[in-house]
């Protein structure tokens, strides 16, 4: 069965046991929700009382946005689906609750947050709230320390390292992320006017030597289950509660990876707040308390070597926060806290500030020792 609008309510039916949310009977309402480039993301109510609901996501073989010509294998929503487990028993109400998840169809069943905002929409609109970057903090110390290979005997580690070698979606990060940026690829693009930046860029011997470096750390370090895609626009928030959501790229590796790519997200809203100093005063104070919950709930069974331990995943997050906010001004997948900005000479204004200290993050993310030095920049 392919699953869309009309097969929807069918299989619904079919699995009605195993979701156990509706019966076989209820009238459905099916309303595909989301702007996901890999996977089609489905609410369902039932007709008679909307408050009954849930969230269907389905990956289809292919890459959604690109079309069945661009195959990619169904199997991230198994990597999704297993890292909605640890989450749940690590983090427990950090993520939406699975009702079931279908393997063979690559079907996920789970808590509909349907009066839940966008994090990312909420920094664009100058909102910003300090216990929510804690709360991710939070998510990440305890996930990060609770599968950190330092913490775990080898057969735990063993079983980890196979639930989450999630090496396609790894390998289409390592490319998006780490190379095509900076090379002469299709998929780039950026604001015109951008240009002498970007080759200067490119010509910078000393930051593609350091890109290199970071992205042999992304593919070889296995330190912890790390969520992979973890940005602004990956936590929900309702009710002063964040949830994570969009694990498909989950994989075992640095868990730098992680704080890099939610704390560059920050920044590039802190570059898109230009000239509004409470906004970007109160974005620096949610890196500063992100970092703080994450050092406050990391823990290592050795306490001695805590210290040295969390000094190394700070400089691979600066490395990574740095690249992750390269990528989205130049590569592929741009963010719209800047993009929709309208005025092209103060969106270059911003784009030219964000990209000099994303290459300073690279440049010097084995020297900068802790979040102030990082601060001081801006």
């Amino acid at each position: 069965m392919e699953l869309n609008l009309a097969t929807l309510p069918d299989y619904l039916r079919q699995r009605h046991a195993e979701i156990r949310i509706f019966e076989s009977e209820t009238e459905l309402h099916i309303e595909e929700i989301g702007d996901g480039n890999l996977n089609t993301v489905y609410r369902v109510s039932d007709a008679e009382r909307p408050e009954r609901s849930l969230v269907l996501k389905h990956a289809p073989p292919y890459i959604k946005i690109l079309g069945p010509d661009y195959p990619l294998s169904t199997e991230r929503l198994t990597y999704e689906s297993r890292a909605l487990d640890v989450y749940n028993q690590l983090a427990s109400g950090s993520v939406p609750a699975q009702y079931n998840f279908d393997a063979e169809m690559a079907v996920i069943a789970m808590e509909d947050l349907r009066d839940a905002s966008v994090l990312r929409d909420d920094l664009i609109a100058g909102s910003i709230d300090i216990a929510i970057a804690e709360q991710i903090g939070r998510f990440m110390g305890s996930v990060h320390s609770h599968t950190y290979i330092e913490n775990l005997d080898s057969g735990v580690v063993q079983q980890y390292k196979q639930q989450f070698a999630n090496t396609t979606m790894q390998a289409i990060t390592a490319d998006y992320v780490f190379t095509f940026p900076y090379t002469e690829h299709e998929t780039n693009f950026w604001t015109p006017g951008l240009e002498p930046d970007i080759q200067r860029l490119k010509a910078d011997t000393d930051f593609l030597a350091r890109a290199a470096h970071l992205k042999q750390i992304f593919l070889t370090m296995q330190q912890a289950v790390t969520h992979g895609d973890l940005h602004t626009g990956s936590v929900l928030v309702q009710n002063d509660t964040a949830k994570v959501i969009d694990a498909e790229f989950a994989f075992y590796g640095p868990p730098g990876f992680d704080i890099g790519l939610y704390w560059a997200n920050y920044f590039l809203s802190y570059f898109s707040h230009q000239n509004t100093l409470d906004v970007q005063s109160a974005l620096k104070t949610a890196v500063v308390q992100t970092w703080r919950t994450y050092t406050t709930e990391f823990g290592v069974v050795d306490a001695t070597l805590k210290a040295q331990t969390l000094q190394n995943i700070f400089h691979d997050a600066v490395g990574f926060a740095g690249l992750e906010m390269l990528r989205r001004l130049i590569g592929a997948a741009h963010v719209k806290d800047i993009e929709g900005i309208t005025d092209i000479p103060r969106k270059l204004s911003v784009e030219r500030a964000a990209l000099q200290f994303g290459l300073t993050l690279v440049k010097q993310h084995q020297s900068l020792r802790d979040v102030t030095a990082i601060l001081a920049m801006l």
